[in-house]
């Protein structure tokens, strides 16, 4: 069956067309826009008892994600920027939930992506339900020089980013050779460069900071050759080999960095592929339970969170078994109808 992937949320450039949710990612658009107003500062949230070790405390945006312990407490001034959550590709598939999932113990969410009217949505959502400070912010990673003009509206708004959610990403299902190299382009300069870039934009001032939490989603693809998806595979490669590196690199400074690595997610992009009734498709994990996952393993600094059993076999199955092999079975379930 063609379209039989194994990555977390893989929706975009299906049939040469834009799948709708599928590289929500952010960049180079006007100013954010703020979801909630009229309602004075966010008020302190007491921690919930499923909490992340790493978010408990009365004030727990004060230190997102920096550890198993409380952050020391501080006085900010009126100016001082506010702490936030910065969640790409916010609107699809996993990235709605990490937002659910952070809109618990956040303060204020920023949400990319590259359609206002699916981030409005997703803003109103978020506040009606959980009371969450959000800011919109729309752009297209697949475009250079998104990364540099977020990060100006981000200042712009006053805001610091404590934790960063790099989600936004999509998968170009293609024979390589018979590929489009703009799509090929475009999906590298989604899913690693701006990733790259955004790291690179806020991982300094966390590191000066002492405390902040990196989430890069990757994918249990990145450890495995993908025919027939040979650069999505190549590009969650990157993810998590980068992630892991990062991970030991700023965890002397108390910044927490974990790579996010599912398996079958069960995201509209099943029954778009019509792909809702197969084997694979039944192996597939709920997208909340894959956040509630990711969340714990940053709030505990892992370097590797592979919620579900599937994902846990391949990755560690990846170890044993030969190169040629594990090809072969990625051709197998992802060869295109002819």
């Amino acid at each position: 069956m063609a379209n039989m992937v194994l990555p977390e949320n893989v929706e975009g450039f299906q049939n040469g067309a834009d799948s709708g949710s599928a590289a929500q990612a952010g960049g180079a658009a006007p100013v954010a826009s703020a979801s909630r107003t009229d309602r004075g500062a966010m008020p302190r949230k007491a921690a919930s008892a499923d909490s992340p070790a790493g978010l408990r405390g009365s004030h727990a945006h004060t230190r997102p994600l920096a550890g198993c312990a409380d952050a020391p407490s501080a006085s900010p001034s009126l100016d001082a920027p506010a702490l936030c959550a910065l969640v790409t590709g916010a609107t699809g598939g996993i990235g709605r939930e990490l937002c659910a999932q952070l809109a618990r113990e956040c303060g204020t969410l920023a949400l990319v992506g590259r359609d206002r009217g699916k981030l409005e949505e997703l803003a109103k959502d978020l506040v009606e339900r959980l009371d969450v400070d959000t800011r919109v912010f729309v752009a297209d990673f697949a475009q250079p020089g998104a990364v540099d003009a977020l990060v100006s509206q981000v200042q712009a708004a006053n805001l610091q980013v404590e934790t960063l959610v790099n989600n936004a990403g999509f998968g170009y299902d293609a024979p390589f050779a018979e590929s489009s190299l703009e799509r090929q382009r475009a999906l590298v300069q989604t899913n690693d460069m701006a990733l790259m870039e955004l790291c690179h934009a806020f991982a300094p001032g966390m590191a000066a900071r002492g405390h902040g939490g990196i989430l890069n989603v990757a994918s249990v693809a990145g450890f495995v050759p993908g025919p027939y998806m040979s650069t999505y595979y190549a590009s969650k490669a990157f993810v998590q080999s980068f992630s892991s590196a990062l991970h030991m690199e700023l965890r002397p400074h108390g910044v927490h960095v974990t790579a996010l690595c599912p398996g079958p997610v069960r995201t509209p992009f099943w029954d778009n592929a019509d792909a809702g009734g197969t084997v694979l498709a039944r192996m597939t994990i709920s997208a909340p339970r894959v956040a509630r996952a990711a969340i714990r393993a940053l709030g505990c600094n892992r370097l590797l969170c592979c919620p579900g059993v599937l994902a846990k076999l391949i990755v560690f199955g990846s170890r044993f078994v030969p190169r040629t092999w594990a090809a072969a079975a990625a051709a197998a379930l992802q060869k295109p109808k002819r």
